[in-house]
């Protein structure tokens, strides 16, 4: 009986395993996430594995074992101990869910007036601020930045700030 089980995949080669595996007759699942970065003083938008090093397929433990221990770009079946364990179907339906052509875009969190709020890149980071407001149509915010002598309203990338632990 096929069921789902987590592979772990050579460095950076979860695409050719997962497709090594469908070649092979086995469904797999690599998920990606399409992510915005702050690179060289400017946003770029790349695509990542979700799970690093990790795809899903769905096989037969006992029929299809040695087919996909051995597919390229596998470096083992997830086990623990002498025991592969699979994983729950609704598990892999969820991921799916969520996938657009095999992407999931991640969704900003948003943020209330007063949120206390970080900056996560650019020359400011690491300095701490009030968040006051989104502003509309920029992906910017309006934020009073917080400082040892002075406090600053600035503007800012919406995407270089987040809510402090």
């Amino acid at each position: 009986m096929k069921k789902w089980f987590v592979i772990n995949t050579k460095p950076k080669n979860e695409d050719r395993a997962a497709f090594n595996l469908l070649s092979g007759g086995i469904e797999s699942l690599a998920p990606k996430l399409k992510l915005k970065k702050y690179k060289s003083d400017r946003f770029i938008y790349v695509i990542e594995p979700m799970f690093p090093g990790y795809i899903f397929a769905k096989f037969d433990p006992i029929e299809e074992f040695r087919i996909v221990k051995y597919t390229r770009g596998v470096k083992t079946i997830v086990h623990f101990g002498e025991r592969i364990v699979p994983i729950h179907e609704e598990l892999i339906e969820f991921i799916k869910s969520k996938l657009e052509n095999g992407i999931v875009t991640i969704q900003k969190k948003p943020l209330a007036k007063g949120n206390k709020i970080v900056i996560k890149d650019g020359p400011f980071k690491g300095l701490t601020g009030i968040f006051e407001r989104e502003i509309d149509g920029k992906e910017r915010a309006t934020i009073l930045l917080d400082a040892v002598q002075f406090a600053a309203r600035m503007e800012i990338d919406i995407d270089l700030i987040e809510k402090a632990q």
